[in-house]
């Protein structure tokens, strides 16, 4: 659930991250910011102090995204879905559905509050994001380009940038997230350690740029070494060159910080393949478990990386097969159509893999499969 975006989520994750203690953190840190224990600290206390009143779920899902606590995304989501009473609370369950993959109840959300009154200019940039996840960023382009010329910012940038990355203009994306980085006056480390993360996916999972790639999640996790994704991102990396024994102790950092299932699941993989089958085994069996117990609470969200898990070490073609589909039902991306072809061929649909294909060239203008492996945004 890497989900999020620029936007409401960031000024609030700004406001509360950046309390007392930052002298401690700032020192030599790149943009000057609190340290990530500090950061998460203040992040923990305001959502403690706020306990379930106005936009504590922006919090948790922050919590969610950053750190892999997907209770906080339990939480979130359902007081999420008893507010709606006026505009504001509308925009809130669209964010939280979004962050849950729900996209279309979400954009029925957007709808719905500017009929409440809500602000054009939130329910613009809301509707445009839930755009970009799903496929369709061309379309807002030049709505995006537009808003960043009327009120340059962090969240104008950013959103352009995104939208940039997903039609392919990755230098003209990575130029934007760097002007949207030294738009940032805060102290907190999120806003900063996300766009690093969203350049760092934005290069190897799309632009075939590792190197590059490597060099952004370092950035991420000097900012916010709790990053759970990015962490999982570069053991990725490192796993590519033979760094083998480093990708272990980092998804070990991270296993024992969250339970991250995609950290299980490539640590039982380093395992099984370093000599320590048994204990293999059993990390792949709690991966197993963590993703079903997921897919029981949020499908959708999790529908993605699950099928991407039954690929590989989870070794079930069909059960991959039937989440790329559900994956793909709700967002037509290159990503998307690339995980349902390839669960399409290990699954022997040969078939299917071809329409696919074809779909995936006139939906994207491309003609082969893309990286499967994710991008910015909504997990």
């Amino acid at each position: 659930m890497r989900s999020g975006g620029p936007g409401r989520a960031w000024l609030v994750l700004a406001s509360v991250a950046c309390g007392a203690g930052n002298a401690a953190g700032a020192v030599d840190r790149p943009h000057a910011t609190t340290s990530g224990a500090i950061a998460i600290a203040n992040l923990d206390h305001e959502i403690a102090r706020r306990q379930d009143g106005a936009e504590v779920e922006e919090l948790l899902l922050a919590r969610a995204r950053f750190l892999g606590d997907y209770e906080s995304l339990d939480r979130a989501t359902a007081l999420a879905e008893g507010r709606f009473g006026n505009g504001g609370e509308l925009l809130q369950r669209a964010r939280s559905r979004s962050a849950e993959h729900r996209f279309a109840e979400a954009l029925a959300d957007v709808v719905a509050a500017e009929r409440a009154g809500a602000s054009p200019e939130e329910t613009g940039a809301l509707r445009a994001s839930i755009l970009v996840a799903t496929g369709r960023a061309a379309e807002v382009v030049a709505q995006l380009e537009a808003g960043a010329g009327r009120r340059p910012g962090f969240a104008s940038r950013s959103a352009l940038a995104g939208a940039y990355a997903a039609v392919g203009r990755f230098d003209d994306a990575d130029r934007v997230y760097v002007a949207a980085l030294g738009d940032l006056d805060t102290t907190s480390p999120f806003p900063y350690a996300w766009v690093y993360f969203a350049r760092g996916s934005m290069w190897s999972e799309q632009a075939g740029d590792p190197a590059r790639a490597e060099a952004m999640y370092t950035q991420a996790l000097i900012l916010l070494p709790e990053f759970a994704a990015a962490n999982v991102h570069l053991a990725e990396l490192e796993v590519a060159r033979g760094d083998l024994a480093s990708a272990v102790a980092r998804l070990e950092r991270v296993v024992a910080a969250s339970g991250e299932p995609e950290a299980l699941a490539l640590l039982g993989a380093l395992h099984a393949r370093t000599g320590d089958p048994v204990r293999g085994r059993l990390e792949i069996a709690r991966a197993r478990r963590r993703f079903e117990a997921l897919l029981a609470r949020h499908p959708l969200a999790f529908a993605d990386h699950a099928a991407e898990f039954y690929l590989g070490p989870g070794a079930d073609a069909e059960r991959a097969w039937s989440l790329a589909c559900q994956n793909l039902a709700g967002r037509q991306t290159d990503r998307a159509f690339a995980l349902a072809i390839e669960a399409a061929r290990a699954s022997g649909r040969s078939r299917e893999a071809s329409v696919l294909a074809a779909r995936m060239g006139r939906a994207t203008g491309r003609q082969g499969p893309a990286s499967r492996a994710v991008s910015p945004g909504p997990r």
